[in-house]
């Protein structure tokens, strides 16, 4: 008869009812660290944002209080100021060129008494007096023949009594 020991001839191998999920357990639990490490990290930075937006709350009152509401509105009204000039400057027409025009064709027997220039419409009228009917045609032609006219119409002539033409002058600039 066999004698039967009581020590098996085999080893039972354990089987672990987790065994098939060894992988997937290590990489959920290294997801779950990552995860807790980023919102450790975002709820940090959140703080750290927090107190900078504090500090600098306190740095702009203690700048606003080393400033004189007085001169605060000085400096507003003078920025305002500046600004409504710049606008000013920037709708400006320069007209000194047609000042310039008038005094180098202006003839030395015609006076001008009065002055209207119309930026819209690129006109100018002139009154004044010349010695004579043919300076004042003479004048008309000078103007006319410039290269910044377009024409130069006189009317309205008069005789004064000092013995001078009376005329008014309608010049038409090109654009």
């Amino acid at each position: 008869m066999a004698e039967e020991s009581l020590i098996p001839k085999k080893i039972p191998t354990q089987q672990y009812s987790g065994e098939g999920f060894g992988v997937f357990l290590r990489i959920s639990v290294i997801i779950f660290l990552v995860s807790l490490l980023l919102t450790a990290g975002i709820y940090a930075y959140g703080n750290f944002l927090k107190n900078n937006l504090a500090n600098q709350k306190s740095v702009l009152q203690k700048v606003e209080i080393e400033f004189e509401p007085n001169t605060i509105s000085e400096l507003e009204r003078v920025s305002n100021s500046i600004a409504s000039a710049g606008d000013i400057l920037r709708a400006h027409t320069m007209s000194s060129v047609v000042f310039d025009m008038i005094e180098a064709s202006a003839l030395p027997t015609a006076s001008f008494n009065t002055f209207s220039y119309s930026a819209d419409k690129n006109t100018i009228i002139l009154t004044g007096e010349a010695a004579s009917y043919s300076d004042v045609s003479a004048q008309s032609s000078v103007f006319e023949a410039l290269p910044n006219v377009e024409s130069a119409t006189f009317g309205n002539l008069s005789l004064k009594e000092t013995g001078t033409v009376g005329f008014l002058l309608n010049i038409v600039i090109k654009k």
